[in-house]
């Protein structure tokens, strides 16, 4: 998934993120940040690996849902979340 902060929200948000959402996923769970991003604000990932197709959709339920009832309380319109599923390919 891929987080877009408005600039003057970074670092409250992030402070939360990191100490309150990022802490509590799963073990080996990456936060990225995204350099020159093309959109205005600063662009993060959130990378996690997934074995079976059923997990992703208990993540979502356990951990998703929480951090898109956050942003819609205390950041609606200041961050912005694009959930993306992806597949890796072989070489």
């Amino acid at each position: 998934m891929s987080l877009i902060i408005e600039n003057e929200q970074h670092e409250p948000f992030m402070q939360w993120l990191q100490n309150e959402w990022i802490e509590n996923l799963p073990a080996g769970s990456k936060l990225l940040k995204m350099l020159d991003s093309p959109h205005q604000g600063q662009t993060y990932c959130v990378q996690l690996n997934f074995e079976y197709a059923n997990d992703i959709a208990n993540f979502q339920k356990q951990y998703l849902s929480s951090l898109q009832q956050h942003i819609g309380e205390h950041f609606m319109g200041k961050v912005f979340l694009f959930d993306s599923t992806m597949k890796y390919l072989e070489k």
